[in-house]
Protein backbone atom coordinates (compact mmCIF):
# COMPACT_ATOMS: atom_id res chain seq x y z
CA UNK A 1 0.00 0.00 0.00
CA UNK A 2 1.19 3.32 -0.99
CA UNK A 3 0.55 6.74 0.02
CA UNK A 4 0.12 9.69 -2.38
CA UNK A 5 -0.98 13.47 -1.39
CA UNK A 6 -5.06 13.52 -0.87
CA UNK A 7 -5.94 16.83 -3.28
CA UNK A 8 -9.66 17.38 -2.67
CA UNK A 9 -12.80 18.84 -4.91
CA UNK A 10 -14.95 21.10 -3.15
CA UNK A 11 -17.68 23.17 -3.75
CA UNK A 12 -18.48 21.59 -7.30
CA UNK A 13 -21.58 19.24 -8.02
CA UNK A 14 -22.77 16.97 -10.74
CA UNK A 15 -26.30 18.33 -12.30
CA UNK A 16 -26.50 14.95 -13.75
CA UNK A 17 -25.93 13.06 -10.89
CA UNK A 18 -29.76 13.00 -9.41
CA UNK A 19 -29.98 9.87 -7.24
CA UNK A 20 -32.47 7.51 -6.90
CA UNK A 21 -32.49 5.71 -4.15
CA UNK A 22 -35.79 4.08 -2.86
CA UNK A 23 -36.00 2.24 0.59
CA UNK A 24 -35.86 -1.60 0.40
CA UNK A 25 -37.22 -3.59 3.06
CA UNK A 26 -34.30 -6.66 4.48
CA UNK A 27 -34.39 -8.85 6.96
CA UNK A 28 -33.42 -8.26 10.58
CA UNK A 29 -31.61 -10.53 13.14
CA UNK A 30 -34.74 -9.98 15.33
CA UNK A 31 -37.17 -12.21 13.73
CA UNK A 32 -38.21 -10.88 9.85
CA UNK A 33 -38.87 -13.11 7.14
CA UNK A 34 -36.00 -11.84 4.38
CA UNK A 35 -37.57 -11.22 1.09
CA UNK A 36 -37.04 -13.66 -1.73
CA UNK A 37 -34.34 -12.63 -4.73
CA UNK A 38 -32.42 -9.42 -2.85
CA UNK A 39 -28.97 -10.31 -2.85
CA UNK A 40 -25.85 -8.49 -1.52
CA UNK A 41 -22.27 -7.05 -3.11
CA UNK A 42 -19.83 -5.71 -1.44
CA UNK A 43 -17.24 -3.64 -3.22
CA UNK A 44 -13.85 -4.13 -1.26
CA UNK A 45 -10.05 -3.71 -0.99
CA UNK A 46 -8.08 -5.62 1.82
CA UNK A 47 -10.95 -5.09 3.94
CA UNK A 48 -13.06 -7.27 2.45
CA UNK A 49 -10.55 -9.94 2.27
CA UNK A 50 -10.93 -9.83 5.99
CA UNK A 51 -14.49 -10.12 5.64
CA UNK A 52 -14.28 -13.16 3.27
CA UNK A 53 -11.57 -15.26 5.76
CA UNK A 54 -15.02 -14.24 8.37
CA UNK A 55 -17.38 -16.10 6.66
CA UNK A 56 -19.62 -12.68 5.81
CA UNK A 57 -21.16 -13.83 2.64
CA UNK A 58 -22.45 -16.68 4.34
CA UNK A 59 -23.89 -14.62 7.40
CA UNK A 60 -25.09 -11.83 4.41
CA UNK A 61 -27.20 -14.69 2.29
CA UNK A 62 -28.42 -15.99 6.29
CA UNK A 63 -29.28 -12.46 7.38
CA UNK A 64 -30.53 -11.17 3.80
CA UNK A 65 -32.06 -14.37 2.44
CA UNK A 66 -30.37 -14.09 -0.81
CA UNK A 67 -27.28 -14.70 -2.65
CA UNK A 68 -24.06 -12.76 -1.37
CA UNK A 69 -20.51 -11.63 -3.21
CA UNK A 70 -17.77 -9.77 -1.91
CA UNK A 71 -15.20 -8.43 -4.66
CA UNK A 72 -11.93 -7.60 -3.22
CA UNK A 73 -8.53 -6.63 -4.30
CA UNK A 74 -5.75 -6.29 -1.53
CA UNK A 75 -4.12 -2.47 -2.00
CA UNK A 76 -6.74 -1.27 -4.70
CA UNK A 77 -8.38 2.11 -4.74
CA UNK A 78 -11.60 3.28 -6.55
CA UNK A 79 -9.21 4.30 -9.40
CA UNK A 80 -6.35 2.01 -9.01
CA UNK A 81 -5.96 -1.75 -9.22
CA UNK A 82 -4.88 -4.15 -6.29
CA UNK A 83 -2.73 -6.78 -5.92
CA UNK A 84 -5.31 -9.96 -6.62
CA UNK A 85 -7.37 -9.58 -9.22
CA UNK A 86 -6.01 -7.22 -10.13
CA UNK A 87 -8.81 -4.38 -10.89
CA UNK A 88 -9.38 -1.53 -9.58
CA UNK A 89 -13.06 -0.69 -8.05
CA UNK A 90 -14.60 0.47 -11.35
CA UNK A 91 -13.46 -2.04 -13.16
CA UNK A 92 -14.97 -4.60 -10.61
CA UNK A 93 -18.11 -2.89 -10.94
CA UNK A 94 -17.98 -3.42 -15.40
CA UNK A 95 -16.49 -7.01 -14.47
CA UNK A 96 -19.51 -7.74 -12.09
CA UNK A 97 -22.24 -5.69 -13.84
CA UNK A 98 -24.72 -8.65 -13.80
CA UNK A 99 -24.56 -8.95 -10.48
CA UNK A 100 -24.80 -5.80 -9.64
CA UNK A 101 -28.14 -5.05 -11.43
CA UNK A 102 -29.86 -7.79 -8.75
CA UNK A 103 -28.36 -6.39 -5.50
CA UNK A 104 -30.70 -4.74 -2.85
CA UNK A 105 -27.90 -4.33 -0.75
CA UNK A 106 -24.66 -2.73 -1.88
CA UNK A 107 -21.98 -2.11 0.69
CA UNK A 108 -18.72 -0.32 -0.28
CA UNK A 109 -14.91 -0.65 1.72
CA UNK A 110 -12.70 1.68 0.16
CA UNK A 111 -10.45 4.75 1.10
CA UNK A 112 -7.77 3.17 2.72
CA UNK A 113 -5.24 2.79 -0.22
CA UNK A 114 -4.93 6.84 -1.21
CA UNK A 115 -4.55 6.65 -4.52
CA UNK A 116 -6.98 8.56 -6.24
CA UNK A 117 -5.66 12.15 -7.11
CA UNK A 118 -9.03 13.33 -5.92
CA UNK A 119 -11.04 11.15 -3.61
CA UNK A 120 -13.97 12.96 -3.69
CA UNK A 121 -14.45 13.09 -7.36
CA UNK A 122 -13.98 9.15 -7.03
CA UNK A 123 -16.66 8.71 -4.95
CA UNK A 124 -18.81 10.65 -7.08
CA UNK A 125 -18.10 8.77 -9.94
CA UNK A 126 -18.32 5.25 -8.51
CA UNK A 127 -21.60 6.16 -7.12
CA UNK A 128 -23.10 7.72 -10.48
CA UNK A 129 -21.72 3.77 -11.90
CA UNK A 130 -23.42 1.87 -9.21
CA UNK A 131 -26.73 3.78 -9.62
CA UNK A 132 -26.86 3.39 -13.71
CA UNK A 133 -26.42 -0.08 -12.71
CA UNK A 134 -28.86 -0.33 -9.66
CA UNK A 135 -30.88 2.23 -8.80
CA UNK A 136 -33.05 0.87 -6.18
CA UNK A 137 -30.50 -0.99 -4.30
CA UNK A 138 -29.57 0.37 -1.16
CA UNK A 139 -26.16 2.10 -0.51
CA UNK A 140 -23.61 1.67 2.65
CA UNK A 141 -20.15 3.02 3.22
CA UNK A 142 -17.70 1.42 5.77
CA UNK A 143 -15.44 4.52 6.93
CA UNK A 144 -11.28 3.77 7.74
CA UNK A 145 -10.58 2.27 10.78
CA UNK A 146 -6.75 1.75 10.10
CA UNK A 147 -4.41 3.80 12.41
CA UNK A 148 -0.79 3.51 10.68
CA UNK A 149 0.38 6.65 12.16
CA UNK A 150 2.04 8.42 8.40
CA UNK A 151 -0.97 7.77 6.39
CA UNK A 152 -3.71 9.07 9.61
CA UNK A 153 -3.92 12.43 8.55
CA UNK A 154 -5.01 11.81 5.38
CA UNK A 155 -7.71 8.95 6.23
CA UNK A 156 -9.07 11.68 8.47
CA UNK A 157 -9.86 13.82 5.46
CA UNK A 158 -11.21 10.72 4.02
CA UNK A 159 -13.37 9.87 6.39
CA UNK A 160 -14.52 13.49 6.98
CA UNK A 161 -15.18 13.25 3.46
CA UNK A 162 -17.36 10.21 3.38
CA UNK A 163 -19.84 10.85 6.29
CA UNK A 164 -20.76 14.65 5.09
CA UNK A 165 -20.94 12.78 1.10
CA UNK A 166 -23.57 10.74 2.81
CA UNK A 167 -26.83 12.63 2.11
CA UNK A 168 -25.72 14.03 -1.24
CA UNK A 169 -24.90 10.38 -2.69
CA UNK A 170 -27.39 8.58 -0.58
CA UNK A 171 -25.81 5.99 1.17
CA UNK A 172 -25.65 5.05 5.14
CA UNK A 173 -22.21 4.60 6.96
CA UNK A 174 -21.15 1.58 8.68
CA UNK A 175 -17.73 2.77 11.09
CA UNK A 176 -15.47 0.53 11.30
CA UNK A 177 -13.01 2.61 13.20
CA UNK A 178 -16.24 2.70 15.95
CA UNK A 179 -16.31 -1.76 15.74
CA UNK A 180 -13.00 -1.52 16.63
CA UNK A 181 -12.85 1.12 19.45
CA UNK A 182 -16.10 1.37 20.62
CA UNK A 183 -18.67 3.12 20.27
CA UNK A 184 -17.57 6.62 21.67
CA UNK A 185 -14.64 7.06 19.12
CA UNK A 186 -14.61 9.46 16.67
CA UNK A 187 -14.16 8.70 13.20
CA UNK A 188 -12.89 11.95 12.10
CA UNK A 189 -10.11 12.14 14.72
CA UNK A 190 -8.10 8.61 14.07
CA UNK A 191 -5.15 8.29 16.84
CA UNK A 192 -1.80 7.92 15.15
CA UNK A 193 -0.47 4.91 15.75
CA UNK A 194 -3.25 3.97 17.81
CA UNK A 195 -2.77 -0.03 18.59
CA UNK A 196 -6.27 -2.46 17.94
CA UNK A 197 -7.21 -3.27 21.46
CA UNK A 198 -5.16 -6.46 23.00
CA UNK A 199 -2.88 -5.79 19.34
CA UNK A 200 1.11 -5.29 18.57
CA UNK A 201 1.83 -2.62 16.09
CA UNK A 202 1.22 -4.42 12.42
CA UNK A 203 4.80 -4.58 11.35
CA UNK A 204 5.67 -3.57 7.75
CA UNK A 205 3.97 -0.66 6.85
CA UNK A 206 6.25 2.09 8.39
CA UNK A 207 5.09 3.85 10.90
CA UNK A 208 3.05 2.17 14.37
CA UNK A 209 -0.92 1.15 14.47
CA UNK A 210 -2.41 -0.92 12.74
CA UNK A 211 -4.27 -1.85 9.19
CA UNK A 212 -6.01 -5.51 9.01
CA UNK A 213 -8.09 -7.65 11.51
CA UNK A 214 -11.22 -7.23 13.52
CA UNK A 215 -13.13 -8.87 10.76
CA UNK A 216 -15.71 -10.40 13.15
CA UNK A 217 -16.35 -6.64 14.59
CA UNK A 218 -16.52 -5.32 11.47
CA UNK A 219 -18.73 -8.21 10.34
CA UNK A 220 -21.63 -7.70 13.33
CA UNK A 221 -21.57 -4.03 12.87
CA UNK A 222 -22.39 -4.43 8.89
CA UNK A 223 -25.00 -6.70 10.15
CA UNK A 224 -26.81 -4.93 12.96
CA UNK A 225 -26.49 -1.58 10.71
CA UNK A 226 -28.84 -3.80 8.20
CA UNK A 227 -30.95 -5.19 10.58
CA UNK A 228 -31.76 -1.57 12.48
CA UNK A 229 -32.63 -0.12 9.06
CA UNK A 230 -34.95 -3.17 8.68
CA UNK A 231 -36.80 -2.23 12.57
CA UNK A 232 -37.09 1.36 11.17
CA UNK A 233 -38.35 1.17 7.96
CA UNK A 234 -41.83 2.79 7.74
CA UNK A 235 -45.14 0.78 7.33
CA UNK A 236 -46.35 2.98 4.46
CA UNK A 237 -44.82 5.01 1.56
CA UNK A 238 -44.91 8.54 1.91
CA UNK A 239 -44.48 10.77 -1.37
CA UNK A 240 -43.24 14.38 -1.59
CA UNK A 241 -43.75 17.89 -3.39
CA UNK A 242 -41.41 20.57 -2.93
CA UNK A 243 -42.45 23.81 -5.03
CA UNK A 244 -39.87 26.31 -5.10
CA UNK A 245 -37.46 28.67 -6.98
CA UNK A 246 -33.64 28.38 -7.09
CA UNK A 247 -32.99 27.90 -3.62
CA UNK A 248 -35.62 24.32 -4.26
CA UNK A 249 -33.23 23.89 -7.72
CA UNK A 250 -29.83 23.65 -5.30
CA UNK A 251 -31.61 20.78 -2.95
CA UNK A 252 -32.27 19.16 -6.75
CA UNK A 253 -28.65 19.30 -7.62
CA UNK A 254 -27.29 17.50 -4.34
CA UNK A 255 -29.76 14.86 -4.65
CA UNK A 256 -32.50 15.86 -2.54
CA UNK A 257 -35.33 13.56 -4.20
CA UNK A 258 -33.16 10.81 -3.14
CA UNK A 259 -32.85 11.49 0.22
CA UNK A 260 -36.12 12.20 0.51
CA UNK A 261 -37.29 8.92 -0.91
CA UNK A 262 -34.92 7.07 1.24
CA UNK A 263 -36.37 8.34 4.28
CA UNK A 264 -39.80 8.75 3.51
CA UNK A 265 -40.00 5.82 1.13
CA UNK A 266 -42.10 7.19 -1.61
CA UNK A 267 -41.96 8.75 -4.81
CA UNK A 268 -41.06 12.70 -4.79
CA UNK A 269 -41.24 15.60 -6.97
CA UNK A 270 -38.70 18.48 -7.12
CA UNK A 271 -40.74 21.43 -9.04
CA UNK A 272 -38.03 24.66 -9.00
CA UNK A 273 -38.23 27.85 -11.46
CA UNK A 274 -34.87 29.97 -10.89
CA UNK A 275 -36.29 33.76 -10.52
CA UNK A 276 -39.51 32.29 -9.83
CA UNK A 277 -42.05 33.76 -7.21
CA UNK A 278 -45.80 32.32 -6.52
CA UNK A 279 -46.95 34.69 -8.97
CA UNK A 280 -44.68 35.73 -11.74
CA UNK A 281 -42.76 32.73 -14.03
CA UNK A 282 -38.89 32.19 -13.56
CA UNK A 283 -36.29 31.59 -16.02
CA UNK A 284 -36.37 27.81 -16.91
CA UNK A 285 -39.90 26.51 -17.32
CA UNK A 286 -41.06 30.26 -16.98
CA UNK A 287 -44.11 29.09 -14.73
CA UNK A 288 -44.94 30.93 -11.47
CA UNK A 289 -45.50 28.67 -8.50
CA UNK A 290 -49.55 28.88 -9.39
CA UNK A 291 -48.81 27.77 -12.41
CA UNK A 292 -46.68 24.71 -11.81
CA UNK A 293 -49.42 23.51 -8.73
CA UNK A 294 -51.94 23.46 -11.51
CA UNK A 295 -49.29 21.59 -14.06
CA UNK A 296 -48.65 19.36 -11.16
CA UNK A 297 -52.02 18.85 -9.96
CA UNK A 298 -52.09 15.11 -10.35
CA UNK A 299 -48.84 14.61 -8.58
CA UNK A 300 -49.80 16.88 -6.11
CA UNK A 301 -53.08 14.94 -5.42
CA UNK A 302 -51.50 11.66 -4.11
CA UNK A 303 -48.72 14.12 -2.38
CA UNK A 304 -48.31 12.96 1.76
CA UNK A 305 -45.96 16.32 2.63
CA UNK A 306 -45.70 19.04 0.17
CA UNK A 307 -42.94 21.72 1.00
CA UNK A 308 -42.85 25.21 -0.31
CA UNK A 309 -39.42 27.10 -0.71
CA UNK A 310 -40.68 30.43 -1.98
CA UNK A 311 -40.30 33.89 -1.43
CA UNK A 312 -36.97 35.21 -2.09
CA UNK A 313 -37.43 36.81 -5.41
CA UNK A 314 -40.16 39.81 -4.58
CA UNK A 315 -42.37 40.37 -7.39
CA UNK A 316 -45.77 39.93 -5.59
CA UNK A 317 -47.81 42.97 -4.82
CA UNK A 318 -48.40 41.17 -2.23
CA UNK A 319 -46.79 38.30 -0.64
CA UNK A 320 -49.08 37.24 2.53
CA UNK A 321 -52.37 37.67 -0.21
CA UNK A 322 -49.77 35.12 -2.78
CA UNK A 323 -49.36 33.03 0.08
CA UNK A 324 -52.78 32.27 0.86
CA UNK A 325 -53.69 32.24 -2.66
CA UNK A 326 -51.21 29.10 -3.37
CA UNK A 327 -51.86 27.16 -0.32
CA UNK A 328 -55.81 27.76 -0.82
CA UNK A 329 -55.04 26.09 -4.24
CA UNK A 330 -52.53 23.18 -2.82
CA UNK A 331 -55.05 22.30 -0.29
CA UNK A 332 -57.74 22.16 -2.47
CA UNK A 333 -55.50 19.22 -4.45
CA UNK A 334 -54.69 18.13 -1.50
CA UNK A 335 -56.30 18.76 1.37
CA UNK A 336 -55.21 15.65 3.81
CA UNK A 337 -51.12 16.60 3.29
CA UNK A 338 -48.64 17.92 5.70
CA UNK A 339 -47.44 21.24 4.70
CA UNK A 340 -44.37 22.77 5.61
CA UNK A 341 -42.57 26.44 4.50
CA UNK A 342 -39.07 27.39 4.12
CA UNK A 343 -38.07 30.39 5.60
CA UNK A 344 -36.04 32.99 3.36
CA UNK A 345 -31.72 32.56 4.30
CA UNK A 346 -30.47 35.23 1.71
CA UNK A 347 -28.81 38.34 2.91
CA UNK A 348 -27.63 40.65 0.23
CA UNK A 349 -27.32 43.70 1.82
CA UNK A 350 -30.18 45.64 -0.60
CA UNK A 351 -32.95 42.79 -0.22
CA UNK A 352 -32.34 41.90 3.57
CA UNK A 353 -34.58 44.32 5.21
CA UNK A 354 -37.84 43.72 3.25
CA UNK A 355 -36.74 39.53 3.35
CA UNK A 356 -36.78 40.44 7.22
CA UNK A 357 -40.54 41.48 6.75
CA UNK A 358 -41.43 38.46 4.44
CA UNK A 359 -39.69 35.79 6.94
CA UNK A 360 -42.50 37.57 9.83
CA UNK A 361 -45.22 36.22 7.61
CA UNK A 362 -44.05 33.17 6.88
CA UNK A 363 -43.84 32.57 10.66
CA UNK A 364 -47.31 34.41 11.47
CA UNK A 365 -49.39 33.10 8.84
CA UNK A 366 -48.07 29.47 9.52
CA UNK A 367 -51.45 28.80 11.77
CA UNK A 368 -54.04 30.32 10.17
CA UNK A 369 -52.26 28.53 6.73
CA UNK A 370 -51.60 25.66 8.44
CA UNK A 371 -48.19 24.77 7.95
CA UNK A 372 -44.73 24.44 9.61
CA UNK A 373 -41.93 26.70 9.00
CA UNK A 374 -38.30 24.98 8.22
CA UNK A 375 -35.71 27.78 8.87
CA UNK A 376 -33.16 28.03 5.83
CA UNK A 377 -31.49 31.05 7.39
CA UNK A 378 -31.12 29.08 10.92
CA UNK A 379 -29.45 26.09 8.78
CA UNK A 380 -26.72 28.11 7.30
CA UNK A 381 -25.91 30.66 10.65
CA UNK A 382 -27.04 27.85 13.25
CA UNK A 383 -29.60 28.04 15.71
CA UNK A 384 -29.09 31.16 17.33
CA UNK A 385 -29.90 32.79 14.31
CA UNK A 386 -33.01 35.19 14.32
CA UNK A 387 -34.36 35.28 10.43
CA UNK A 388 -36.83 37.65 11.56
CA UNK A 389 -33.40 40.27 11.47
CA UNK A 390 -31.19 38.89 8.83
CA UNK A 391 -28.51 40.49 8.91
CA UNK A 392 -27.81 42.90 5.80
CA UNK A 393 -24.59 41.74 3.58
CA UNK A 394 -23.79 39.08 6.30
CA UNK A 395 -21.13 36.32 4.61
CA UNK A 396 -22.59 32.35 4.54
CA UNK A 397 -19.83 30.60 6.55
CA UNK A 398 -16.79 29.57 4.50
CA UNK A 399 -18.20 31.12 1.65
CA UNK A 400 -17.74 34.22 -0.41
CA UNK A 401 -19.92 37.47 -1.38
CA UNK A 402 -22.01 35.71 -4.30
CA UNK A 403 -20.83 37.67 -7.73
CA UNK A 404 -23.15 39.06 -9.71
CA UNK A 405 -25.73 40.99 -7.11
CA UNK A 406 -23.52 44.23 -6.27
CA UNK A 407 -24.22 43.74 -2.97
CA UNK A 408 -22.55 41.79 -0.34
CA UNK A 409 -23.92 38.86 0.98
CA UNK A 410 -25.26 35.57 -0.43
CA UNK A 411 -28.12 33.86 -1.97
CA UNK A 412 -27.42 30.94 -3.20
CA UNK A 413 -25.29 27.66 -1.90
CA UNK A 414 -25.59 26.01 1.84
CA UNK A 415 -27.89 23.13 0.12
CA UNK A 416 -27.00 20.09 1.94
CA UNK A 417 -27.40 21.75 4.99
CA UNK A 418 -30.77 22.69 4.01
CA UNK A 419 -31.72 19.46 2.89
CA UNK A 420 -30.15 18.11 6.94
CA UNK A 421 -32.52 20.91 8.13
CA UNK A 422 -35.54 19.80 6.00
CA UNK A 423 -35.16 16.19 6.56
CA UNK A 424 -34.84 16.90 9.98
CA UNK A 425 -38.63 18.04 10.52
CA UNK A 426 -40.20 15.77 8.67
CA UNK A 427 -41.07 11.89 9.50
CA UNK A 428 -38.57 9.02 9.74
CA UNK A 429 -35.80 12.04 10.91
CA UNK A 430 -34.67 9.69 13.80
CA UNK A 431 -34.51 6.60 11.78
CA UNK A 432 -32.37 8.79 9.01
CA UNK A 433 -29.96 9.20 11.89
CA UNK A 434 -29.01 5.70 11.32
CA UNK A 435 -27.26 7.03 8.15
Amino acid sequence: MSAVPLFQWRGWCWLGLCLVCLLQGFSAAAGVNPPAGKSSYVLADSIGYGLFLDGFEAKLQAQLGAPARISYDGGRSITTPGNQIKKSALQSVEADRALIAKAGVIIIILGMNQLEPSFEKSQYELLLRLREIAPQAQYYWVDIGATIAPQVAGWNVRNKLIYENAPTLGYRVISRYKAIFGASADPLRIVAGQNFPGWGSEEGYGGPGNLHGFNAELSNAILQKLADVQRCALPQDLSTYVLGDSIAFGLHTVGFQASLADQLGGVAKISYDVGRSISSPGLQIKQSALQSAVQDRAFIAQADIIIVILGTNQTELSFADSQRELLQQLKSIAPKARYYWVDIGATLASQALSWSVRNQIIYNQAPSLGYQVISRYKAIFGEKADPLHILPGQIFPDSITEPGYDTPGNVHGKSPELARAILAALPGAACAALK
